[in-house]
């Protein structure tokens, strides 16, 4: 992030399951987002898989929706459980911004045409 710009983009995960210690939930780093030039390797002897200190694991019921910067670190953790972890993960960004997948490079031609023009402007497409 360069200064005074402000943040970029926000995430967000809609759970689908129940996300437990168990079954893999997201971990995160609270107040990370704003260690700039600083990843997770370089406080975790050069392993962004290790555990961190300060992590928590988002354990939270099916149906729950987490909003967080996207700069902040996390990650998934192991799934030891014999069910699945299910899980939607919407990306959010600034209009000024790339997307982090090129909508229109995947929009069907008779997609784009059934449209409205609030639609195409908010997928910028």
């Amino acid at each position: 992030m360069q200064e005074g710009q402000g943040y970029q983009v926000c995430n967000s995960i809609w759970l689908l399951d129940d996300f437990t210690a168990e079954n893999g939930a997201t971990r995160v780093v609270p107040g990370s987002h704003r260690k700039r030039g600083i990843g997770p390797a370089d406080e975790l002897d050069g392993d962004p898989r290790a555990t961190h200190p300060d992590e928590i694991q988002l354990i939270a019921p099916a149906g729950t929706v987490v909003v967080f910067n996207s700069h902040l670190w996390h990650g998934g953790t192991r799934n030891n459980s014999d069910r699945p972890r299910r899980a939607l993960h919407s990306y959010f960004t600034r209009r000024d911004q790339p997307q982090q997948l090129d909508q229109a490079e995947y929009l069907r031609v008779r997609t784009r045409d059934r449209l409205s023009p609030a639609a195409l402007y908010l997928l910028g497409v």
